[in-house]
């Protein structure tokens, strides 16, 4: 770590996010703990008497941390942890000092997105002038008018403030729109468009060509192959239905809709096959760089957009100037770029997703690839997808619930197909008559994405709580280290010791293996003993919106829903997005009783959803 200060530098300005969006207060108090802590156990003098040896030893182990936590890089981490700290507090105040819910305003702002298309309105981004790069969802009747990018508009209405969590482990409004630098939204009583086209030049030229991209794809696909064709090219999501996302979602191939290093690779891998051997290979990769930062112009600047192109820029510019791409660098560099940008991001879920999948496969790829070595064909792929699964599965549980188990399948499918898709799909919009062979590849991603209905595609999980997350990721990296010292030729002097102390503590129980067996054995039916106790009786009213719903926790830990919600129409799917997340949240998977009060369609409906989706022990389904 410390030949990588910017790595270092990024650990510590993360930490320093966490803890003023988790505790809320200052860092500087434990940081001033720390040092004065470790001054003190440093200068304590050592004993000239010979130490007896002792396995379990806090002393022994301690020198291990010293190794890599020295002066230096604690003053790295506490400097960055102070800064992002501030900062964090700092925006969370200005969040929530703006204004005030049901305030009528009047304000002047610049349209910023494209209109996002609602049953009754229309959905616009607007920059706030005269304000510190705040950004706000204004909602305009569709009788009003329709607005463009670049506008410069004067507005009044009434100001919403974004909603948190209604239900335990539910949708966090506010959460979500920090993410995106907005404060909340307006319902527009009345506008006057002041000027035209007053957004940055750049950013309107953007605009521009990812307007005539979007219109070219809609004129040459039809309404599905469209929409996914944006996701892929453009990160463009929005027209996408949610039945087609469920599929790529349960199919384990959601990650070729959102922009990410595979991308930028096959697009850095098209561009340098076109110019290098029209004007060199240095020279490829300059425009190269020129092209990437356009594209994250013209996609706009999603985390995962913006970790894949710098460090694909990074990487091109090591080539560049002859020296050697650190890969950690560039991950801490793009990392600390982005959350100095917005430091909410650390929420998005696609951040958490790509950074995790990157790391991997950094430190998973390779040693699985060798295990995989009597495949014939596809085992990079399957070593790829199995290193990143290993590494996001509890943030994908944490967040979706649902893993799929023929993730292996469809990601060596998709990824024979995926490269050629991407780069026909580019080369459709200047030449035409490849729209044909790019419509071939779009099929066969759809017909992979139908895997979600085979038996047992899915599997559902109760969602995993954070003290069970950490454990996760410490036993995973311990594996790892002990993996790699039994697996490396050369090992460091550390790494032997490491291997003596894991000998030693082998050859321990194995002489006192009965004294231990007995111990778990105990444990074991202490445990069980605690979970038979009587609790207390638990009543849960879920806010499911028009109707009701209870769910209860009996003393002996039974559960009984009584209603399931319901919905008065298609749009929103009561049981699947709300109810079902909720009892998972809550760590349930069954359902002991259901009871229905009566069957209005706000208190139950039986459809795929709603209580048909409940699992109960009767029927052990969905």
């Amino acid at each position: 770590m410390e030949g990588r200060p910017i790595l270092v530098a990024t650990i510590g300005y993360i930490i320093g996010i966490l803890w003023g969006l988790y505790l809320k207060s200052s860092i500087v108090p434990f940081y001033i703990l720390i040092i004065a802590t470790y001054y003190t156990i440093k200068n304590i003098p050592k004993s000239k008497q010979k130490r007896k040896f002792k396995l379990l030893s806090f002393y022994r182990y301690s020198r291990y941390v010293k190794l890599i936590f020295n002066l230096k890089i604690l003053l790295i981490i506490s400097i960055f942890s102070i800064i992002s700290n501030n900062y964090i507090l700092l925006k969370n105040k200005q969040y929530e000092n703006t204004y005030q819910n049901g305030d009528i305003i009047n304000i002047q702002g610049i349209v910023i997105s494209q209109k996002i298309e609602k049953e009754y309105y229309n959905l616009y981004q607007i920059k706030i002038l005269n304000s510190k790069k705040l950004n706000l969802y204004i909602q305009v009747s569709k009788k009003i008018q329709e607005l463009e990018y670049g506008d410069k508009i004067k507005i009044k209405g009434e100001y919403c403030k974004p909603s948190k969590q209604r239900n335990y482990g539910g949708y966090d409004d506010e959460q979500y729109l920090k993410t995106l630098k907005i404060i909340g939204r307006m319902k527009v009583q009345q506008i006057t468009i002041l000027d035209r086209k007053q957004q940055n030049a750049i950013l309107q030229w953007a605009n521009d060509i990812k307007s005539r991209i979007i219109q070219k794809i809609e004129n040459n696909f039809d309404n599905e192959k469209a929409s996914i064709l944006k996701g892929l090219l453009l990160g463009e999501t929005d027209d996408i239905s949610d039945e087609t996302r469920e599929q790529y979602r349960m199919s384990s191939i959601s990650h070729i809709l959102a922009i990410s290093g595979m991308h930028i690779h096959y697009i850095i891998i098209g561009i340098q096959l076109l110019l290098k051997k029209i004007i060199g290979k240095r020279k490829a990769k300059v425009i190269t760089i020129i092209i990437l930062i356009m594209y994250i112009f013209i996609t706009g600047f999603s985390p995962s957009i913006m970790r894949a192109v710098i460090m694909g820029i990074l990487t091109l510019i090591a080539s560049i100037i002859y020296r050697k791409n650190d890969i950690w660098n560039s991950i801490a560099i793009s990392l600390l770029i982005i959350l100095i940008y917005n430091p909410f991001l650390i929420y998005h879920v696609g951040l958490q997703l790509s950074y995790l999948g990157t790391i991997g496969i950094l430190l998973c790829q390779f040693d699985i690839q060798k295990k995989l070595k009597k495949i014939p064909i596809g085992k990079e792929t399957l070593a790829v997808s199995i290193s990143a699964q290993i590494m996001i599965l509890p943030i994908m549980l944490y967040h979706f619930n649902i893993f799929g188990i023929y993730f292996l399948i469809t990601n060596l499918l998709v990824s024979l197909i995926i490269c050629p898709t991407i780069l026909l799909g580019f080369f459709s919009l200047i030449l035409e008559q490849l729209s044909i062979f790019t419509n071939i590849g779009l099929e066969l991603l759809n017909f992979i994405s139908n895997f979600s209905q085979l038996p047992f595609s899915k599997i559902y999980f109760i969602t995993p709580n954070l003290y069970l997350i950490i454990f996760y990721y410490i036993i995973l990296l311990i594996f790892r280290c002990i993996y790699q010292i039994y697996h490396t030729k050369y090992l460091t002097a550390t790494q032997k010791r490491v291997k003596n102390i894991i000998a030693l503590f082998r050859y321990k129980f194995s002489i006192k293996k009965k004294k231990y067996t007995k111990i778990v054995f105990l444990l074991i039916i202490f445990l069980s003993i605690i979970k038979l106790c009587p609790k207390d009786l638990k009543i849960n009213f879920v806010d499911i919106g028009q109707g009701d719903c209870t769910f209860i926790i009996t003393p002996q830990n039974k559960t009984i829903l009584v209603d399931g919600g319901g919905s008065l129409n298609d749009s929103f799917d009561v049981g699947k997005k709300t109810l079902i997340p909720y009892l998972l949240d809550k760590g349930y998977r069954t359902i002991d009783y259901v009871i229905i009060s009566h069957f209005d369609q706000d208190h139950v409906r039986w459809n795929n959803y709603g209580i048909g989706r409940i699992k109960s022990k009767a029927n052990n389904n969905w």
